[in-house]
Formats: structure tokens, C-alpha cells, sequence
């Protein structure tokens, strides 16, 4: 039987398969699923910055006549301490389940980054994966400006914690192989090709606005199939990819591009936690049939660096193809 396992930002997996912060993340009794499912890692649901602000920490009676203070105290100890009920959850899963456990922060302000963090690695996460979106609506800020948020916010968080850090970005980059490298000279353990956001929307009866969001498809597979293929082969540090992965025939592609691993979650909520059963399943078959003892035997093995005819991941095969078309 091949062997299916990998490591992934100096983690040891049973197998390729992580999923991907969502629902399916939340809690004991979800992890635990999954795990039991075959999922060789999870990336827990994300601790949202903005969803710190419902605990009072009892104070309000006692700074009633002082509302300037209570605000200001408020705002100081939500950032502190609104995270303890996400490390108690960090800690009970540690203790319950046997697979790595991948923390996640999504923050909209850089201040925090580092406490969050090392709580999360105080907690026994077996590292932390920062989940970053950002929208640019201030005129003065270019594009340098916004990658150096990224790359602060890297550095920060690398220079308070000693477990691995993995960073999950959109694909809305200028430049990304430049950027992606920087990420490397601050010590990034592990990058997450991409991250698929909820989009705005309007409607139009109530004329107010909404939020939309639908589950990735199939063909969303080959964004991060080409930057993973064009980056895989000269980055200090592990790539996972993500959206748009449904079979065990996409994560074989992702592994041949270069990936170390993939997060999955679309197609669990569509067709259910078994589908890692056959993903694996999948992925064992086809290493059999092609030779292959493990992953590292074909990892990368068609990125842009090794592949025979790397023009395929670049613009040059594009009216080639739209010929065809017509």
C-alpha cells in the first residue's frame, strides 16, 4: 500500500487532506468527525477580530458613571482576554484527538496579530494559519503599501511564536512571486493558495445590501493549480492549495504542481465528511497503478521549474486555445 503521508510546515500528516477552517471546524465534536473521517490535519474555524465584542468582563456596573473609561477598558480587555473561550477550545481538542491542529486568526487591525497568536500556541495549537483580507478603500494607500502589511504582519507574528505560521491570501496580487518570496525572508512556514471570500451584493426589493456566497466548483481548481505549479519550486516554505478541490484526481494535480498538501471544504459540506475516505482512496489507487511508494516520489514533478512543457501554466497557450474555441 502506497503511503499517502506528507508534512506540511514540519507537521506530520497521514495524508494530504486538511480541512479547511469552516463549520465543520467549530467545535470538539466536529474536529473529532473529521478526524475519524481521515483527514490528515484541520485548520480550526477562524477567531474573527470583530467578534470579540460581546463580553462585558463586569465592568459596566462598576464604571456606569464613567462611560469614557468603561469604553476604553472595554476595548483593552476584549483584545485581551475575548479570545480565552477559542484557546479552552484549542486546548480540549488537543487533548481529544490525535491529528495536527491548525489555529486560525482572522484579524482587520495589525495590533493584535501577535497577542492572538501566542495565546493560540500557549493553548497547544500545533501552528497558526493568519487569514488575511484586506480591501484597500484609502486613496493613499499603493500597492507597495499594502504588501508590506502583509509582510509586518508575517514578521510580527513569526518573531512572537516558535510554532509553524502559515499565511492564507486571495489571489489579487500584483506581483505575487515577489511578494510570496518576501514572505519566505521573514520565515513563513506555509502559504494557502487562496482564499475565497463572501462577495457583496444588493437587493434590490428592500434597496439594501446583502451577502453572497456559494461553494467553490470544479474549475476553480486551476488558479491555484498555476500559481502553486509557477511558486512550488523555488519557495523556502510549504505550499497548500486550496479551492476548487473535489476528487482525489485534484489533489493528485495539486501534489504533481507542488503542493504539500490541500484544504478542502465545498465538497464535504455538499457530499459530506466521507469524501476523504475517497479522496484518500483515490490517491492510494493512483500511486499504485503509476509506481509511486510516496508523495515525495512525484511531488512537484510537473511544477514550471520540472515540467517538459511549462508554457502551459503561462499566457502563451491562451490563443491557442480560444482558437479552438472558435
Amino acid at each position: 500500500m502506497p503511503n499517502t503521508s506528507t508534512s506540511y510546515m514540519g507537521l506530520q500528516l497521514r495524508n494530504p487532506i486538511i480541512v479547511a477552517s469552516s463549520g465543520l471546524t467549530r467545535s470538539l465534536e466536529k474536529v473529532k468527525e473529521c478526524e475519524a473521517a481521515g483527514a490528515g490535519a484541520v485548520v480550526l474555524k477562524s477567531l474573527f477580530e470583530e467578534s470579540l465584542a460581546n463580553k462585558d468582563f463586569g465592568m459596566k456596573d462598576s464604571l456606569v458613571d464613567h462611560a469614557e473609561a468603561y469604553d476604553y477598558y472595554y476595548a483593552r480587555l476584549e483584545k485581551l482576554y475575548g479570545g480565552q473561550e477559542y484557546t479552552d477550545m484549542i486546548r480540549e481538542i488537543k487533548a481529544n484527538t490525535s491529528i495536527p491542529i491548525i489555529a486560525s486568526i482572522n484579524c482587520v487591525s495589525t495590533d493584535w496579530w501577535p497577542d492572538y497568536a501566542l495565546q493560540m500556541e500557549s493553548a497547544g495549537a500545533d501552528a497558526i494559519e493568519l487569514n488575511i483580507f484586506t480591501t484597500a478603500t484609502d486613496l493613499t494607500m499603493d500597492s507597495n503599501k499594502m504588501e508590506e502589511l502583509y509582510v509586518e504582519i508575517v514578521s510580527v507574528v513569526k518573531r512572537k511564536v516558535g510554532i509553524p505560521v502559515a499565511l492564507k491570501i486571495g489571489p489579487w496580487f500584483s506581483a505575487l512571486p515577489h511578494l510570496a518570496l518576501e514572505f519566505g525572508h521573514r520565515k513563513l512556514d506555509g502559504l494557502v493558495l487562496f482564499n475565497r471570500f463572501t462577495q457583496p451584493d444588493i437587493d434590490i426589493d428592500a434597496i439594501k445590501l446583502k451577502t453572497s456566497f456559494s461553494f467553490s466548483t470544479g474549475d476553480e481548481v486551476h488558479l491555484p493549480l498555476r500559481w502553486t505549479a509557477l511558486m512550488s519550486h523555488y519557495l523556502p516554505y510549504d505550499i497548500c492549495a486550496t479551492t476548487g478541490v473535489k476528487t482525489s484526481e485534484d489533489v493528485i494535480k495539486l501534489l504533481l504542481a507542488g503542493a504539500s498538501s490541500v484544504q478542502v471544504a465545498s465538497v464535504l459540506y455538499e457530499k459530506g465528511l466521507g469524501t476523504i475516505g475517497e479522496i484518500v482512496t483515490g490517491l492510494e489507487k493512483w500511486m499504485s497503478e503509476k509506481g509511486f511508494e510516496s508523495i515525495a516520489d512525484f511531488k512537484g514533478k510537473l511544477n514550471f521549474h520540472a515540467a517538459a512543457s511549462p508554457a502551459h501554466y503561462l499566457r502563451a497557450q491562451f490563443m491557442e486555445k480560444i482558437s479552438e474555441v472558435e
